[in-house]
C-alpha cells in the first residue's frame, strides 16, 4: 500500500501537468478567431425574430452607400443584430462601377452598418469590371472606413497577373486593393 501511495505521489504532478498543457493549449487555440460559424449560432441562439426577405439599404449623404438583399434574416438584440441567408450585396463605387458580392450566409450590424458574407463550402468569387478577379472563403464589409476585409486567404487573379496572400483588403473610395501577409504574385 506504501509503494502505491510513493507511486501515485510521483505520477500525479505528470497528470496534472499533461492536463494544464492541454486546457492552455485548447484556450490559445480557440480564442485565435471566432468563425463565421460560430457568429451564426451565438445569433440564432438570441434570435428575437425571423424574416423571409430582407432588403437593408445604407445611404450616407444622400448617396447610396451600400443595398443587401436576403432571403431570411434572424435578427436579435432589439434589432441591431442579423443573421442573413442567400444574400446579394451591391455597393457603388467610383462614377458608375458597381460591386456585386453573394454569400450563403452571413451577418450585419444595423447599428454600425458593417456586415460579413461568407460561403458554405468553396470560394466566394468576385468579378470586377476591370476584368479582375478576387477569391475568398468570406469578407467583411467597414462601413465606417468603406473597406472590405477577407476573412482569411484571399487571391486576386487577372489579364497579367496573379497575387496570393493571408489577407485581402479593399478601399471602395480610393479603388485599391491590398495583400497582406504572405504574398506571393505572378506576372504572366
Amino acid at each position: 500500500m506504501q509503494s502505491f501511495r510513493k507511486y501515485s505521489k510521483s505520477i500525479l504532478p505528470f497528470f496534472v501537468s499533461g492536463f494544464l498543457i492541454f486546457l492552455v493549449f485548447s484556450l490559445f487555440v480557440g480564442l485565435k478567431k471566432k468563425t463565421f460559424q460560430g457568429l451564426a449560432i451565438d445569433v440564432a441562439q438570441t434570435a428575437e425574430v425571423q424574416i423571409k426577405g430582407l432588403s437593408f439599404t445604407q445611404t450616407e449623404t444622400g448617396q447610396l452607400s451600400w443595398e443587401l438583399v436576403a432571403t431570411e434574416a434572424v435578427l436579435t438584440e432589439k434589432g441591431q443584430k442579423a443573421l442573413l441567408q442567400n444574400i446579394s450585396v451591391t455597393i457603388p463605387y467610383g462614377s458608375g462601377s458597381t460591386l456585386s458580392l453573394q454569400g450563403d450566409e452571413g451577418f450585419v450590424d444595423t447599428e454600425n452598418k458593417d456586415f460579413s458574407l461568407w460561403k458554405k463550402t468553396g470560394l466566394m468569387t468576385i468579378n470586377l469590371e476591370n476584368g479582375y478577379t478576387l477569391q475568398t472563403s468570406g469578407l467583411k464589409w467597414n462601413a465606417s472606413q468603406r473597406k472590405i476585409i477577407s476573412d482569411g486567404k484571399a487571391s486576386i487573379s487577372g489579364r497579367s497577373m496573379s497575387v496570393d496572400g493571408n489577407s485581402l483588403s479593399v478601399s471602395m473610395d480610393n479603388q485599391e486593393m491590398t495583400v497582406i501577409g504572405d504574398v506571393k504574385a505572378l506576372v504572366h
